[in-house]
Order: C-alpha cells, then structure tokens, then sequence
C-alpha cells in the first residue's frame, strides 16, 4: 500500500470533455472515463486530477432525461496505478455512492447518476489504523563485525527461489473426489475458495458445500489443505447491507470450520459476479480479516495449452523469484480440467518443487507480510557467542507462519559447531545445507519480535 504522505497535489489545468454521442473515452494520468458505451444521447462528463488519488467528475445533461451510468477505469498497475481497494465515490456533498463493479475487476466503476447538472469525486481514502514504515530490504540482513556471522530473513521459506499456490474456485463436489485425494497423492497444498452459505428462500440455486458439509468438515479437520472466501453464494450482492452478509457469512463459517487457527484468509468475489456497495473494499478486507490478492493463471482445459501454459509460469516465476497463482474449477473428465491435465500440472510442479514452496495463499500471503514488516539487529556479540534480534510488526494473533532465518558463517567458524537458542534457552532446530559450495545453516522462528543467541563450541573456532 502506498502511503498516503506520498499523494502529492497534482494540479491540471485542463479538464477532459468527453461527448457521449461518440461513445469516446478519454484518458487523464491512466485514468479512463466515459459514459456508458450503448448510450447515444447528448449528455456529457468532464474529467479533472485534483490530487494524485482523487478525480473530479462534472455531468452535463443537455437534453437527456434518464439516468446516466458513468464507467470509470483506473489503472491498477504500473507507475499510475491506484489502490483500488482504498476507492470510494462521493457526490458534491460528501455523500458516499453505491457503485457496482466485477468481482474480479474492482478497478472498473459503475456509477449510476440521475440526469441533472452534478459533481462527483472518485477518490482513495487512508486506510483506518496506524500504518507503520516498514523497514527498507537492508534492515533483514546484517553482519556481526566482532565475528564476521551474517544473518538474513530468507525470501521465502526454506529459502525456497519462490512460491506457488494452487487454487480451487466454487467448493466443487469434483475437490472432495478429485483434486483432494491427488493433491494428498504429491504431498501438496490447494488453497480452496469456498461458497459456505445455506440455500436461500426463493431461489432455485442448491448449495453444493452444504450438499457434502460432512466431507468439507473432515477436511477442515485434516488441516493438510487450506480455506478461503469466495462468498456465502457467489452470487454477487446489491447494496452494503447483502455485501457484508455475502462476505461475513463466509467468513464466519470458515472460522467455525477451523476453530482456534488464524482468521486471516483470502477473499476472491468470483467472476461472472457483480457488486453494489458505497464502502471501500478494504472495509470488508479488515473488518473480516482477508486479504485480495489479483492475478492468477486459469488451468480451464478451454482456454487451450494449459499445461504448457503452466510450465512457462512457473519457470517465470523462478527466475523472477515472485509468487506464482493459478486456479482451476472443477476437475475429471469432461470438467473444467481433466484429471489427466491436472496431474500433468502437478508433475511439473513437482519437478520443480526445490525451487518452489508450494503453499496455501494465506500461508504465502503471511510470510510475505511478515517478512516485508521484520529486521533484524545485533544485540551483543564476542568470540564464542553472537546474539541478535528479529524486530516484527505484523499481529501475531493473525500472522503465525514461520520465518525462515539463514546463517552464514565465515570459514574461520566451522558451521557444525553452532547452535541457535531463543532468549529463554530453548534450543532451535537447524537445517545445515550446501549452496554455492558454502554451508550455510537456516532455521524457522515464528513472525514475533525476540532475540536469539547463536554460540560455537570451542573447538568449531578455527585458530
């Protein structure tokens, strides 16, 4: 998230007009408004970058007399991009909107206007909470001068080259048949997005996870997979008051499913859905604990090549070192991917599973944060014993997954000679592995702020 403090005052002097009746969009900084596309009348908006997050938005009627849709698009990526998740919609006095955007695209606004002379302000406000400065990529790495030990927070874990996440959309009969036994099968983690409500008066839609509650609640019981929010329905909502329901109904009924885990999880509104609401959706992501992460791979055997399409993602990300995402539907002959593609993907996940850590989201998610909120400090150090401390800022109620912590000693200390112990004495286990030639001995500590001792036995000091 970008600070606030960093939203310099822009000011352009010109304004955008743009004519309905052509169907023609403008563009201001990335950001591109216009009327609906179907619309032929007279009307018109005008376009204005007050701030760096906020537009102002004039309509003109002319002579048209209904309602008027305005579509904007913000840029979501690259140098302009906005927090999305921070955008709301006020009219002249201050009065949040109703907008209605995709549940995969909530940079692209909707919103519904009545044909009069109006002022409307697109703008991102500042997230609640204290958001405090995370430290610079320096800070997770240190060397101790009085032994030569270098110590550094691992970019992912067991220093893995990066990490991917297999995701499972629509709590499908097929992943209790299916993509569970042969994720278990490679000794694999899915991540499985599900629809937990009941069935609802007056509709025709069946819910499929309260259809095989039993087979959801041993997997839950299991913990070897991971749950995350994709609304009560997948339905979409109309209005704040159906969008907490849709998003806090899930979330709940997970929680209920995992008692006593983290509440963190993350939250994927669905495509094909659409959504009404005046609040931010950061509103929801922290009033239900979620996280929204865009961005994914779709494994669907329709959009072709898929599993060669999966190899060169995966080979990106490795090199690039970033989180790699993908997502499949239902799986089996005749479904969304067969179950021969499905393996075929895992074969190659496997073969790279050295440089990947494949994880659930929230798993991936946590470390990332906590990682970018951690660093690192000496405490004290002399010739046998070095002790330092791992400073993090993420809540610990929430963020629980282990950080990976490597040592790397300098050839006058013999790395079979060391041993790690947490301020209270406790010993930590390590994992000495070979890289680059040179021995270098990791360990996982949890994501809290605490000091640690690394000392060598006399006769592991090199004279």
């Amino acid at each position: 998230m970008r600070q606030f403090n960093r939203w310099m005052l822009r000011c352009i002097a010109a304004s955008l007009i743009v004519p309905a009746p052509m169907g023609r969009a403008a563009e201001l900084d990335g950001v591109v408004v216009r009327l609906a596309e179907e619309y032929t009348g007279t009307a018109t908006v005008v376009a204005q970058a007050v701030d760096r997050y906020r537009l102002k938005i004039g309509v003109d009627p002319k002579t048209e007399r209904k309602a008027l849709v305005i579509h904007v698009e913000l840029p979501n990526t690259g140098r302009d991009a906005w927090p999305v998740a921070d955008v709301e919609v006020l009219d002249a006095s201050g009065k949040p909107l109703v907008v209605r955007r995709s549940g995969i695209e909530w940079h692209r606004l909707l919103i519904p206007v009545p044909a009069v002379n109006g002022v409307y302000y697109v703008q991102a406000v500042e997230p609640p909470g204290v958001r405090p400065r995370l430290p610079a990529e320096a800070e997770r790495q240190l060397t101790d001068p009085a032994t030569g030990v270098r110590v550094s927070v691992a970019t992912w874990l067991d220093s893995r080259r990066a990490a991917l996440s297999l995701r499972f959309d629509d709590s499908h009969p097929t992943h209790l048949g299916k993509a569970i036994p042969i994720l278990r099968e490679y000794g694999f983690r899915g991540t499985f997005m599900i629809n937990p409500g009941t069935d609802e008066p007056g509709s025709r839609r069946r819910s499929e996870f309260q259809a095989h509650r039993a087979e959801w609640e041993a997997v839950a019981q299991a913990a070897d997979q991971e749950f995350a929010n994709h609304s009560a329905h997948h339905r979409g909502a109309t209005g704040d008051a159906d969008m907490e329901a849709e998003i806090g109904e899930a979330a709940e009924a997970i929680w209920k499913l995992s008692p006593g885990r983290s509440k963190l999880m993350a939250l994927n509104l669905g495509g094909g859905t659409h959504w009404e609401t005046s609040r931010t959706l950061r509103y929801y992501l922290d009033k239900y604990h979620q996280f929204e992460i865009s961005g994914s791979l779709g494994m669907d055997d329709v959009y072709g090549r898929r599993v060669a399409a999966f190899r060169e993602h995966v080979e990106q990300h490795i090199q690039r070192g970033l989180w790699c995402r993908v997502h499949f539907h239902s799986i089996g002959d005749g479904r969304g991917t067969s179950e021969a593609n499905f393996r075929a993907a895992l074969d190659i996940a496997k073969e790279f599973e050295r440089d990947l850590w494949i994880a659930g989201m929230a798993d991936i998610y946590k470390y990332q944060t906590e990682r970018s909120g951690s660093s690192l400090s000496v405490v004290q150090s002399d010739a046998h014993r070095f002790a330092f401390r791992l400073s993090c800022q993420t809540d610990p109620g929430l963020y629980d997954q282990p950080l990976t912590i490597e040592v790397h000693t300098p050839a006058s200390r013999l790395s079979d000679g060391i041993d790690v112990q947490d301020a209270q004495g406790k010993g930590i286990a390590l994992r000495k592995v070979q890289t680059n030639g040179q021995t270098v001995v990791r360990l996982d500590i949890p994501p809290r702020t605490a000091d640690y001792t690394i000392q060598w036995r006399p006769s592991s000091v090199m004279p």
